[in-house]
């Protein structure tokens, strides 16, 4: 009887240890799962923090080399072509005005690029809404409007790009329009459009606004 009772003790024993060591592997277990739940959690609000929208804001800048003030859009305008010729074709072109300050002396400009990949590219058509723009080509240098720089950078290696002087009364269609549109041609190739309208020419209004204040 005695010896009875000191196996089952024994096997209680035995019993008791195998749930500890259990209950242990069970809290380690927990344990381990939270933390990487909170590694994962502080892994993507490092990612969250890392992608920031870029703000919208009006860029204004001297020019240290030449003491000139440009005013720029912070994002160019993109125009999307309306149709495509193929795969590689690049569907993009840009506009955006800007304005030079020297000494008190306020000049305007509209910088107009697009893809020049099927030949040269004659001088484009600007509309406006349904407007045709009569716009001043300007031939000089980027030193000639006093600036170091230009004002916006050119997207690709193939891009073809244009200034012209800007007129008050450009800028006061750029300012209410709801639809803006580029026309390029090379020789006597088909006429590429480019458009853009909408929120996608918001940043028009907003530079009117900055340079008119």
């Amino acid at each position: 009887m005695t010896r009875s009772v000191e196996l089952q003790a024994d096997t209680t024993r035995v019993d008791v240890d195998a749930f500890r060591q259990t209950a242990r592997s069970k809290v380690r277990t927990a344990s381990l799962h939270t933390v990487a739940v909170a590694l994962a959690a502080i892994g993507v609000l490092n990612l969250s923090a890392c992608t920031v929208a870029p703000t919208e804001q009006q860029a204004e800048r001297l020019d240290a080399n030449t003491g000139t003030t440009v005013t720029v859009m912070p994002k160019p305008i993109e125009l999307v072509v309306d149709r495509t010729t193929g795969a590689k074709t690049d569907p993009f072109a840009y506009l955006a005005p800007f304005e030079t300050n020297r000494m008190g002396s306020h000049e305007l400009f509209l910088w107009v690029t697009a893809p020049q990949v099927a030949g040269e590219l004659g001088v484009p058509k600007v509309y406006c809404g349904d407007q045709l723009i009569a716009l001043d080509r300007y031939d000089g240098t980027i030193a000639d409007v006093g600036l170091s720089s230009p004002p916006y950078k050119a997207p690709a290696p193939w891009s073809a790009q244009w200034y012209f002087k800007l007129s008050g009364e450009v800028l006061d269609c750029f300012a209410s329009t709801t639809r803006v549109r580029v026309v390029t041609q090379a020789g006597s190739a088909t006429p590429e459009t480019y458009s853009a309208e909408g929120q996608a020419i918001a940043g028009l209004s907003t530079f009117v606004s900055k340079v008119r204040t």
